[in-house]
């Protein structure tokens, strides 16, 4: 293969972990927008907003005004340390995701704002789906650089020049 992958574990941005216990309907409201159901992402003005578990939510490159918009129905907790991000980019990811993985990248139902957790390389890892050429993978800030390098050499076990 000669298609280029570029993998890199990304400068920190704020993220906040939301939790929604009361009216889910009021907080979309306040925000001016739906939050995504399972499974799914969404881009809203700067910030990415991943569904977590039920309930819950990451919301990455949040806006101070977050907690004005749960007000009493949640809570907004800064979680900006507790994970780490990698992103893959290059239009072979998916195969890169299935070396180490325990699910199927491939399923074209895996596509732009789905979001998966799983298990890669004996590191727990959440994926979300930027785009046709862009994973963001989320780990604990201790496992990141392992990742980093089990795929760097994943990719080129399968021919691939990885930067």
């Amino acid at each position: 293969m000669t298609e280029p992958l570029e993998t890199a574990v990304l400068e920190p941005e704020p993220l906040a972990q939301i939790e929604v216990w009361g009216d889910v309907a009021a907080v979309e409201g306040r925000l001016g927008a739906s939050l995504p159901k399972a499974g799914r992402s969404t881009t809203l003005n700067a910030s990415r907003i991943m569904w977590w578990e039920p309930k819950v939510w990451l919301v990455r490159g949040f806006a101070a005004d977050l907690a004005d918009a749960i007000a009493e129905d949640g809570a907004a907790i800064d979680v900006t340390g507790a994970f780490s991000r990698l992103r893959i980019t290059g239009a072979v990811w998916r195969e890169l995701l299935m070396i180490g993985g325990v699910f199927d990248a491939e399923s074209p139902t895996f596509g732009p704002d789905c979001i998966a957790g799983t298990v890669i390389h004996h590191l727990p890892v959440r994926l979300d789906v930027i785009d046709a050429h862009t994973v963001d993978a989320y780990t604990p800030p201790s496992y990141a650089a392992e990742l980093a390098h089990h795929w760097r050499a994943a990719a080129r076990r399968i021919g691939v020049a990885a930067g």
